[in-house]
């Protein structure tokens, strides 16, 4: 590639990537809950370096701590697998353009995409970890290859491919570390290259900045999450490390904190949900952890004062279960995995903070399962768990683990439409749970075409899970078949779905507005042995389908054994019901009822008369339609039933789940009419399913 045409691929990405979310702010459902900071705590403020993470005047204290025990806020393992894992490895080259002819196409660029920012985000580590380990340990080695990642990192081009606007995600890991290195090495480095480095810092912090201020004005429009991220992986460490030394630095920092305790976050309330799923509940949550933490080191700062901080960490706890894969809802990197380990550190971290102990159980059993974590492209592209546990244990406090309950459970976060049922939560091999969405946050950002759908885990099993693969935002499977309601355990009403269109997705007049268009969840019960929930999801489907006057899913979770599922569609016309569930597992077809049989546990889904009486067919289908089929070439073919009924105008679905382990007799369990009302019956007991 000559350079004119290397020239014209990095604007040609400049403006793919800045484009930006549109104002949605007056139509989101929520209303962000604010807080004040006080910001005269920023007055006065140590000018030494360094001041990430800890402080000048906190280092003889710590030098002696870990010369008297190596252990010492687990030092000794960051040392030995965070440290000296790069002892063999030269710093690293500018990262090449992306070929020219994969530019305009997601699928074809992602790959390249991706090596940049892991390639950088090892950079990042390498140095960090080099700084911080060299001064802790005033040792030569250490500091002289730490200084050699800093100034081979400053001698990339601002303006190339590691710039913000080409790769944030490799512009993210590359500021931070220059950061890192000034401020650890302040006394290392001459001063040449201290002006070097500070150089290229606010270079970098001018253009995330001017993005953030002029491009996409993020105070006003806060809905752009890697606007977002550039302030928590970006701007705080950055403004940090040159406070006192670059006017414009305790403007930006201001900036950030005002974004924090006015704006944020966007995408779930005060119930702790997060509308844009766990993975990127998980994202969020990371860095902006890690800079809350660097503000409250070096300002005595403390930004977790809100509420959906102290509640968030149940929406982990229950709506990624530790014993389930594929059992989650919106956009997952680690899909067909067991939940992420960072997912645990992060629950720890909010654990340290709130002093919740049923956090560090859910760390406590990730942590023991997951021992090749760091094979993950999104872990060792995001995440070093050394350097995480070294930072907790500086600044917070261990706590005793403490199981969840095992008794059966309904959690339910209305404000953001999601739900949870659970029986047996810390026993692998007995674990039922069901997770329930309906959201008002509809399909926006990295959610889909989903309101009303569910996942049934059981016995080991997900088997009415979440299919298809993520290979990232905008490739075929993604829109295509993920993101889509034929995708999800749940209806089409006459043959279609829910809005989930995007900018991307190429749909003519498409409006972010209309994905707000989602659900709400409108009853539940808590208590008792019969658990419920219910959602109405009309609203979603109306953009394609202005007949559906309502939408309404009843779940109950009777007796912590087995469920009963109603679905009640009104419609203006007369339109059918294409009724889905979606397995990895083998499926068993009947005239009214089918089977998902997995390795361990099997269900038993029957469809209840006189509802069951206007099945046309029920139908396995394997395969993801009009997916390019290179994007999961020698990956599993995944499957679904498919169940028609007939067109009506009213249509009342009562379907049974029955899931049992294969070793063990399924119970028996019967739901029959009485009058307007259902009851379920198993063995001499009545539920009344009200």
């Amino acid at each position: 590639m000559n350079k004119s045409n290397q020239e014209k691929s990095l604007e040609k990405m400049k403006k793919q990537n800045d484009l930006a979310a549109g104002n949605l702010l007056d139509a989101m459902p929520l209303k962000v809950e604010q807080t004040k900071v006080d910001l005269s705590a920023l007055k006065g403020l140590s000018q030494d370096h360094p001041r990430l993470l800890i402080k000048k005047s906190d280092l003889p204290q710590l030098r002696e701590n870990i010369k008297a025990d190596s252990t010492h806020c687990t030092f000794g393992t960051f040392l030995a697998e965070s440290v000296h894992k790069y002892d063999d490895r030269s710093p690293l080259d500018e990262p090449q353009p992306y070929p020219e002819e994969t530019v305009g196409k997601a699928s074809l660029w992602r790959p390249y995409w991706r090596q940049m920012y892991v390639d950088c985000q090892y950079a990042m580590n390498a140095t960090r970890n080099y700084c911080l380990a060299g001064v802790i340990l005033e040792d030569e080695a250490l500091l002289k290859s730490a200084k050699a990642w800093v100034l081979k990192l400053a001698s990339f081009d601002p303006e190339g491919v590691t710039a913000r606007a080409y790769n944030d995600e490799a512009s993210f890991r590359v500021i931070a570390s220059l950061a890192w290195g000034y401020d650890w090495l302040f006394d290392i480095l001459s001063d040449e290259e201290k002006a070097l480095v500070k150089d290229k810092l606010i270079v970098r912090l001018e253009e995330i900045m001017t993005y953030l201020i002029e491009t996409i004005d993020l105070l006003n429009h806060p809905l752009n999450s890697h606007g977002v991220r550039s302030i928590s992986s970006a701007v705080v460490p950055v403004c940090i490390a040159l406070y006192g030394e670059y006017e414009k630095a305790a403007e930006y920092l201001d900036y950030a904190i005002e974004y924090y305790s006015v704006h944020y976050p966007p995408w779930g309330g005060r119930d702790g949900a997060w509308s844009e799923g766990p993975d990127y509940w998980n994202t969020a949550m990371a860095f902006l952890g890690e800079a809350f933490d660097l503000i409250k080191s070096y300002s005595g700062i403390n930004l977790f004062n809100k509420e959906f901080y102290s509640n968030t960490g149940e929406f982990i706890l229950h709506c990624m279960p530790v014993h389930s894969k594929r059992a989650s809802f919106c956009d997952q990197s680690s899909i067909g995995d067991f939940p992420g380990l960072k997912l645990a550190y992060n629950l720890r971290h909010f654990a340290g903070i709130y002093g919740k102990p049923q956090y560090v159980w859910y760390y406590d059993q990730l942590k023991a399962r997951d021992k090749e974590a760091h094979t993950k492209f999104y872990n060792y592209g995001w995440w070093d768990f050394g350097y995480d546990d070294f930072r907790f244990n500086l600044l917070w406090d261990n706590l005793s683990a403490e199981a969840p309950s095992d008794e059966a459970k309904l959690k339910v976060f209305p404000e953001t439409g999601w739900a949870a049922f659970h029986k047996d939560m810390t026993d692998r091999d007995m674990h039922i749970h069901m997770i329930f969405k309906s959201s008002p946050f509809g399909s926006i950002s990295h959610s889909h075409g989903d309101q009303n759908a569910f996942t049934l885990h059981a016995f080991g099993e997900t088997l009415a899970s979440i299919t298809g693969y993520y290979g990232g935002f905008g490739v075929d499977m993604h829109l295509k078949w993920r993101r889509l309601t034929r995708s999800k355990n749940l209806l089409l009403i006459g043959g279609k779905g829910q809005y989930a269109e995007n900018r991307i997705s190429g749909y003519e007049g498409h409006k972010e507005h209309f994905c707000l268009e989602g659900g709400s969840i409108t009853d539940s019960t808590c208590e008792g042995d019969v658990l419920s929930v219910e959602g109405e999801a009309a609203p979603a489907y109306r953009h394609f389908n202005e007949d559906v006057k309502s939408y309404k899913r009843k779940v109950w979770f009777v007796n912590g054994e087995f469920f009963v599922i109603r679905d009640r569609v009104e419609l203006d016309s007369e339109q059918d019901i294409t009724w889905f569930m979606h397995t990895t597992f083998q499926t068993e077809t009947g005239d009214s009822s089918f089977a998902i049989k997995g390795e361990k546990s099997r269900l038993d889904v029957t469809f209840i008369a006189p509802g069951a009486d206007a099945i046309e067919y029920i139908k396995p289908v394997e395969g993801f339609p009009d997916v390019d089929p290179k994007e999961y070439e020698g990956m599993e073919i995944h499957r679904h039933v498919e169940t028609k009924f007939k067109a009506a105008r009213s249509h009342e679905i009562v379907t049974l789940l029955v899931p049992s382990r294969l070793d063990s007799d399924s119970p028996a369990v019967e739901v029959k009419r009485e009058g307007d009302s259902l009851v379920a019956v198993l063995g001499s007991e009545t539920f009344p399913l009200n």
